[in-house]
């Protein structure tokens, strides 16, 4: 099939990509591995951030500094400014499309605290902000005639030389190798916190798979190490309450009722703050008892639901016991301002990709805004490299590899248990390479890395079923998983300092020779991966060049 541009990834940045390429006058295909409204987009609930047209207590350049405290010196201010400059008109156009905000008496959008911010600059739709914005999103793509493909995993991207043809892909509903040609690409399929099974907000599908495939091709992957933890989730299913909970008024406590920790801190120092409360023994809550049944209801009724079916509390009258969870990744597709890629049009956006927004700790609230603004200029950009472009062979060789990887995995003998596998990775990145790292846990978990590699060859499809086999998709997500789990580690042993969400116990100071200064990891020959340290503002000059000469 041929389509001039092809968007992976069904989020927001994915959705938003879609919707501003056909409006480009793009024939367009969206890619879901899974049935839609299941990505991290759907569950995000708090909201986005935005500094409002007209408003008199907040201005773009607080944003922009707040962001940027949170990154600490390791934000590409080029993009947030941009970014920044951009939220008020994608919160105006999300609200033409019909995403209703909570707003005030007077109509004007309301606005809640978030952590680590100056001003109330956070827009919501009570506590399930994400999903509405996704819902919306999706209904006006296939309203404007976006070709939407539900249940196909993307496996590799298909080259002509050095030119884009296309992706393969596995169509679940008869386990069949597919593939589509196109003339430019978007990846916008997530993050890799799902690694961390069992203590992760993520579904398992938050398995890292564009970014295994991108190492694949040799583009590079940057920053890695900063896995952000969510400090509020249930204690024994890794469930979120937002932060929207503590912008309302939940307070932190411990079972003593004392508030150890200033509840609006930015996510690492407060996920430290608790974890350290725990190893002193302590259990930690959150406490919404004061906050009264009207206003529970109201703007949080989502926390109210997740803790009575997760937890089995009411928190009207219990308080409800948390823990930091795995929640987003920063590292991430590295990408130029336009979210250009190391391979002519091939676009990336949303948290697959390292924009540089987040640096190396992102602020509640600016992931939304982040997959909306860059899915937007990433759907413009691939459109427009559409209209210049053409269509390139695709080798079916690599149909034919990838056809018999799937068989090889269908028909093989088991020898070991996926679901295992994956729980024990998730506990050794959780206990290891968690809110706290050191050289000694990272060496053992790249040790045990590459020993599941080794085990990983064994494993194949009990069940032989060809129609939507879920046993086949974990394999190849748990395979992806291990080579971006991979090169986390490698680049968390390669950061000696704590900076951001990255905190190591034998390096707990910050070292200023590395401000501005990102950890890269490129795949070599076969599966050996390179890791260097580049500086942030590389001058990138071929590709301006033929940028101006509109050779791109």
């Amino acid at each position: 099939m041929l389509y001039d541009v092809i968007v992976v990834g069904s989020g927001i940045s994915g959705l938003h990509a879609a919707l501003y390429a056909r409006r480009a006058g793009s024939t367009v295909a969206l890619i879901s591995k899974s049935t839609l409204l299941r990505s991290n987009s759907a569950v995000a609930s708090g909201g986005i951030n935005a500094v409002m047209k007209g408003t008199r207590n907040d201005l773009h350049r607080e944003h922009v500094s707040d962001t940027l405290k949170s990154a600490d010196k390791l934000g590409r201010p080029s993009t947030v400014t941009a970014m920044v400059a951009g939220a008020a008109d994608i919160i105006e156009e999300l609200s033409s499309m019909g995403v209703v905000f909570d707003s005030e008496e007077d109509g004007t959008i309301a606005q809640r605290p978030f952590g680590g911010t100056s001003a109330k600059r956070t827009c919501y739709i009570a506590d399930r902000t994400g999903a509405s914005i996704t819902q919306t999103l999706l209904t006006q793509c296939r309203k404007e005639g976006v070709q939407i493909f539900p249940n196909h995993l993307m496996l590799s991207i298909a080259t002509f030389g050095d030119e884009l043809s296309g992706i393969t892909l596995l169509r679940r509903r008869d386990s069949q190798v597919i593939a589509f040609a196109c003339k430019s690409l978007v990846l916008a399929g997530g993050g890799y916190a799902g690694m961390y099974r069992g203590h992760s907000t993520n579904s398992q599908e938050s398995s890292g798979d564009m970014l295994a495939i991108a190492l694949r091709a040799k583009m590079r992957l940057v920053n890695m190490e900063f896995v952000q933890f969510h400090p509020t989730t249930l204690l024994k299913s890794g469930t979120l309450i937002s932060e929207a909970a503590r912008g309302e008024g939940a307070y932190i406590v411990d079972e003593h009722g004392f508030r150890f920790t200033d509840e609006l801190q930015t996510r690492d120092k407060l996920s430290r703050d608790i974890v350290r409360h725990q190893m002193r023994g302590h259990t930690v809550y959150l406490d919404f008892r004061h906050l009264g049944e009207e206003l529970i209801d109201k703007k949080l009724p989502s926390a109210r639901k997740h803790a009575l079916n997760g937890a089995g509390i009411d928190i009207l009258t219990e308080l409800l016991p948390i823990t930091p969870s795995a929640h987003y990744t920063m590292g991430g597709i590295w990408s130029r301002d336009d979210t250009s890629t190391d391979i002519d049009n091939i676009f990336v956006c949303g948290e697959c990709a390292y924009s540089g927004v987040h640096g190396a700790n992102r602020l509640g609230g600016n992931s939304l805004l982040e997959g909306a603004y860059f899915g937007k200029v990433a759907g413009i950009n691939a459109a427009r490299a559409a209209k210049k472009g053409k269509f390139h062979p695709i080798d079916y060789a690599l149909v034919a590899k990838e056809s018999r990887y799937v068989e090889m995995i269908l028909e093989g003998e088991s020898r070991f248990n996926i679901n295992t596998m994956r729980t024990n990775l998730g506990n050794i990145l959780y206990k290891k390479v968690g809110v706290f790292r050191n050289h000694d846990t990272l060496a053992d978990t790249y040790e045990y890395i590459h020993y599941l590699m080794k085990l990983s060859s064994g494993l194949c499809c009990v069940n032989k079923e060809r129609t939507d086999n879920v046993e086949l998709l974990s394999i190849i997500e748990f395979r992806n998983s291990l080579t971006v789990a991979e090169a986390m580690v490698m680049s968390a042993m390669a950061r000696e300092e704590s900076r951001g969400v990255h905190y190591r116990d034998d390096f707990p100071d910050k070292n200023e020779k590395n401000d501005n200064v990102n950890t890269i990891i490129r795949r070599l020959t076969g599966s050996f991966l390179r890791i260097s340290f580049e500086g942030q503002f590389s001058s990138d000059w071929w590709y301006r060049i033929r940028k101006f000469f509109h050779v791109l």
